[in-house]
């Protein structure tokens, strides 16, 4: 038998199965001619689907690090001032310029002592921090030599800058330990919200005395440290404002900060 009457005789049998169930010999549907399967859709080549899947990262991290909650990690860039700064005031706390508070309580006490301005934390896990009391600041940068205290009792202080103060319950805060770890917070509306974890920053220094800046463009909030922009924050949450010190401890010790100067320098606001 033929391979042709093969097929016949089993579909024949097939048919006939069908008739003894009450079916119909053949299926409706079932196509006179067998077709081949179409032709297959050429593969996107590898290097496309790499090329649109790096895309993707580059725009998301874009998003991201645009967004209000993006800080982009700038360390290792070396830090240059506009080309049209000018410094406007600076303050050795010899003949005081600006009016920083002193006052004590049980946390904390700021005074100033001979040519420095001091921040004492008397309470671990406290923070104090004193506005300049020039809130209507356009670009600008801020700038203050910090001195950290070595003693044992003060070891886990920190210290740094405000910038666009409102209030007490709003504002940034840019902070420094000994080790050279920084860490960026905001303050809004009375609760703290941590824009940098700490983080080394491996910078170069003097030990335990730090050179900390804020520069606001008016569109990114730029922190350096030592001469190096560690961190950037675009598109910041708050509106222009003051801009002050402040020095804190963490929960395992008291903390001391000491500031020799400080400078504020004015530039062109960014298009």
């Amino acid at each position: 038998m033929s391979k042709a009457e093969d097929h016949s005789t089993v579909l024949e049998e097939r048919a006939r199965k069908r008739e003894s169930i009450g079916l119909s010999p053949h299926r409706p549907t079932a196509k006179a001619v067998v077709q081949s399967p179409p032709d297959a859709k050429p593969a996107v080549p590898a290097w496309v689907i790499t090329l649109l899947v790096t895309a993707f990262i580059v725009v998301a991290w874009r998003v991201w690090d645009m967004s209000p909650f993006g800080a982009n990690t700038a360390e290792g860039e070396k830090f240059t001032p506009h080309a049209e700064e000018r410094l406007i005031a600076r303050d050795d706390f010899s003949d005081p310029y600006f009016p920083l508070p002193a006052r004590a309580d049980s946390e904390s006490e700021l005074s100033h002592m001979g040519d420095l301005y001091q921040v004492r934390i008397k309470r671990a896990g406290a923070l104090a921090w004193a506005a300049l009391g020039v809130p209507n600041l356009g670009a600008y940068r801020f700038e203050a030599d910090l001195r950290l205290a070595a003693q044992p009792e003060y070891a886990w202080g920190y210290g740094g800058l405000i910038a666009r103060y409102q209030n007490d319950d709003n504002f940034y805060l840019f902070v420094v330990d000994k080790s050279g770890n920084f860490q960026v917070q905001l303050r809004q509306d009375g609760a703290w919200r941590t824009v940098r974890a700490w983080t080394q920053s491996n910078t170069p220094s003097e030990g335990s005395r730090r050179r900390v800046s804020v520069v606001d463009d008016g569109a990114v909030l730029h922190f350096v440290l030592d001469g190096w922009v560690v961190d950037r924050v675009q598109e910041p949450q708050l509106p222009g404002g003051d801009v002050g010190l402040a020095v804190g401890a963490r929960s395992q010790s008291e903390a001391k900060g000491l500031f020799d100067w400080v400078a504020l320098y004015e530039f062109p606001l960014s298009d």
